[in-house]
């Protein structure tokens, strides 16, 4: 940012007009975050009738500026307003200090929308959850950062952010500026009002711009003028561009070259946002310095089209957003920090007052009335829609549109603890050395992060991920793992995926040393997930084999594909299958006794959703611990079942859950899940006595347990605080 925007800045100082300067851009970033608050607390008053005094002298008079046209007065009026325009105006009133964005202060004095409170063509209110928005995307740019926009209905952001677009093709030399959206639709309807502003301009102001080419969705500032005394034409002007691009066909078409703004329209129904903004990143950046500023902003559609807007959202940091503290996560006013989110509570009429102000309290009351007699009335679908459109809370912009049969609230819960990083996960590859042990190596590629997968993506081999490696010299029985097949290697017409879970049994330890005996249960938990596909099916294979081995697990397999089961029959590996004979999902039906298969379970009719779901969900909300106030009976906080599960997918999939959606993870977790307990029912909990009579060797012990991997580690007495000292690890493997 040049020096030119943060000094000299147009400064009403409690009734008398001065200027501001700041020594350099880090000042001026600290001065706007010093005043960035949240609606309901800018505290508008009388004062804030500068804001816009611009449009209601237009208002009453039908013109901006009286004095003769190129007089002194009329140039001094026009070139005053464009410094507001391009530097923006601090307001000072008593102790209180605003400052309006450029492009902001030209959208509430020059800019006239649709405005659908009054019910006509006129300049927009103002409204602290739009002064906000503005704040927030200068606070990103000046932190180097992109912005990511969660916001209710009707807040006008595609009216300010076309405001934006023309504020600096209007007055900056060459900007680049491109609007993108999933559907052309969606740009046209944006570049609509584009088209208002300009026509408005020109007509009304001493800013006429002339653009050449003036197509739809691709505009450049100048105009064809002759060199004085020649026949000669060029094209002066201030040059910027303006382009529109839609990704129906290619997330990626027309983001190429540098960007000073790019804004993606409808940013809540846009699957392949993420490809476009990593695509676009390189064009926003000169070396390491970022030079252009993307700006995501939408409302929630559909579920599965909204991912990448979520990710920018709840992980603010990682995708280089800026991020806030906010008390909006969830309906308990969980801290944390997010991308931008305006509520439905922020700018709600009939809850502002004459300056502008957000009256929340009175808004919230008002929802939460709405909403109780919505309920009544509603089918528990429609209210769960109805919620979601006018959302007080992230997580009910984001919450299921049905009635999930998972535990939403614990569901979203353990999905902020897995991207908080309280799992240790290690990524590996697997291979075997030359006498037959087991290498593990760390490995470069990522999980799978994309629900559901592009048919078109190109890599989706995925890779293993361990939560805790195998326990040495365990009994056979110890882990049981569950596979979700694939019947083709390469492919561009599905969506499916292999998808492994590997689950470490419950085991009731006593531990005796010498007279004292402690006996303790040691969590069941999963332990290691793989999701993926390589283009040769035998790779794919191999890599289940692997990873059956490598935990020496006993294995259930859905059958409806019969590959794999062939591949470790002709490996003569048979021993690692379920036999079907040992599957009862539910003890009192014998529902898979039919077919040729020997092993594994076939997934038909309604098997999935009646009989194996309902273990899934019982797991989840199985209460595994309470802790209470010290000396009352107050619960503190509940440890649920679900936190046994720490990969993302899974989460994801429980989200978007629905009849008839291909989620391979949960079939596999799900199988799993139900096999395990009913083992469990038929043989009891395993039991293991592990003796030790030297001291300092129980030390020792309980010394290395704190370096187990268990994200359970600090419940009881810790995940292998009773092992013996480690041996050999591959020693009893085959």
């Amino acid at each position: 940012m040049n020096s030119f925007f943060y000094t000299d800045i147009p400064t009403w100082d409690n009734g008398v007009w001065t200027t501001t300067s700041f020594g350099d851009r880090d000042d001026f970033r600290l001065f706007v975050k010093s005043i960035f608050k949240e609606p309901g607390q800018y505290s508008f008053d009388e004062s804030s009738k500068i804001f816009n005094a611009e449009a209601t002298k237009w208002n009453q008079q039908k013109f901006y500026c009286p004095a003769p046209r190129n007089t002194k007065d009329y140039i001094n009026y026009w070139d005053d307003q464009k410094a507001k325009c391009r530097k923006g105006m601090i307001v000072k009133s008593n102790n209180k200090t605003w400052f309006l964005p450029r492009e902001y202060y030209m959208w509430l004095n020059f800019l006239p929308i649709n405005n659908k409170e009054k019910r006509l063509f006129a300049f927009p209110d103002i409204r602290d959850a739009q002064y906000h928005m503005a704040l927030y995307n200068l606070l990103a740019e000046l932190n180097y950062k992109h912005s990511a926009i969660l916001k209710k209905r009707q807040i006008a952001s595609s009216y300010y952010h076309a405001a934006k677009m023309i504020n600096y093709i209007w007055f900056e030399e060459t900007p680049i500026l491109k609007i993108g959206a999933s559907l052309k639709g969606y740009v046209l309807d944006t570049w609509k009002f584009i088209v208002e502003y300009k026509n408005f301009l020109d007509e009304h102001t001493a800013w006429y711009r002339d653009m050449n080419p003036k197509k739809p969705l691709d505009w450049q500032q100048q105009v064809e003028t002759e060199i004085p005394g020649t026949t000669r034409k060029v094209l002066k002007g201030l040059k910027g561009v303006l382009k529109g691009t839609s990704f129906e066909q290619e997330a990626t078409a027309g983001v190429g070259g540098p960007c000073t703004y790019f804004f993606h329209e409808e940013a809540g129904v846009a699957p392949k946002m993420m490809e476009t903004f990593g695509y676009m990143k390189p064009a926003l950046k000169s070396g390491m310095i970022t030079t252009g500023t993307f700006i995501a902003a939408g409302s929630v559609g559909d579920l599965e089209q909204c991912e990448p807007l979520r990710e920018m959202i709840m992980r603010p940091d990682a995708n280089d957003i800026y991020p806030v503290t906010t008390t909006l996560l969830d309906d308990r006013g969980t801290v944390g920090e997010s991308g931008l989110f305006i509520p439905e509570q922020w700018s709600m009429p009939p809850c502002i007052d004459i300056f502008g102000n957000s009256l929340v309290d009175d808004a919230l009351k008002m929802l939460d009335e709405y909403f109780a007699d919505l309920k009544k009335k509603l089918s528990p679908e429609a209210y769960q829609l109805e919620v979601s459109q006018h959302p007080r809370n992230i997580e009910e912009a984001f919450a299921a549109r049905t009635v999930s049969v998972f535990p939403t609230h614990l569901v979203a819960a353990q999905k902020r603890r897995i991207l908080d990083k309280e799992y240790p996960v290690e990524f590996v590859d697997l291979s075997r050395s030359a006498d037959g042990k087991w290498l593990v190596s760390n490995s470069k590629k990522i999980p799978i992060s994309e629900f559901p997968i592009s048919k078109a993506t190109e890599d989706k081999t995925g890779v293993i991920c361990v939560y805790e490696r195998p326990a040495s010299n365990s009994e056979w029985g110890t882990y049981y793992a569950s596979i979700d097949p694939v019947a083709q290697g390469k492919t561009n017409t599905s969506e499916s995926l292999c998808s492994i879970y590997v689950y470490k049994i419950p085991i009731e330890v006593t531990r005796i040393d010498g007279e004292e005996v402690k006996t303790y249960i040691e969590e069941d938990k999963i332990v290691c997930s793989w999701t993926g596909r390589f283009d040769d099916i035998n790779k794919t294979y191999d890599r289940l084999e692997s990873i059956i081995e490598w935990y020496n697990a006993w294995t259930l397999i859905e059958n409806n594909v019969p590959g794999f089961i062939t591949h470790m029959i002709k490996k003569r590996k048979q021993k690692y299958l379920v036999p079907k004979s040992q599957i009862a999902f539910r003890k009192d039906v014998e529902y898979v006794l039919h077919g040729p298969e020997e092993y594994g379970w076939r997934n038909t009719g309604t098997l999935f959703k009646t009989y194996i779901l309902p273990y899934l969900v019982d797991y989840c909300k199985e209460e595994l611990d309470v802790k209470y106030k010290q000396d009352t009976d107050q619960v503190v906080k509940i440890k649920y079942g679900i936190e046994r599960i720490p990969d993302i997918m899974v989460m994801k999939e429980m989200e978007l859950y629905r009849e008839g959606l291909n989620v391979d993870r949960l079939i596999a977790l799900g199988a799993l899940i139900a096999f395990a307990k009913v083992q469990e029912a038929n043989r009891g909990i395993r039991k293991r006595i592990d003796k030790t009579t030297d001291k300092k060797q129980l030390q020792k012990s309980e010394k290395m347990s704190t370096f187990t991997n268990s994200p359970f580690r600090h419940i009881g007495m810790g995940g292998s605080s009773g092992k013996r000292p480690p041996r050999n690890p591959f020693k009893n493997i085959r």
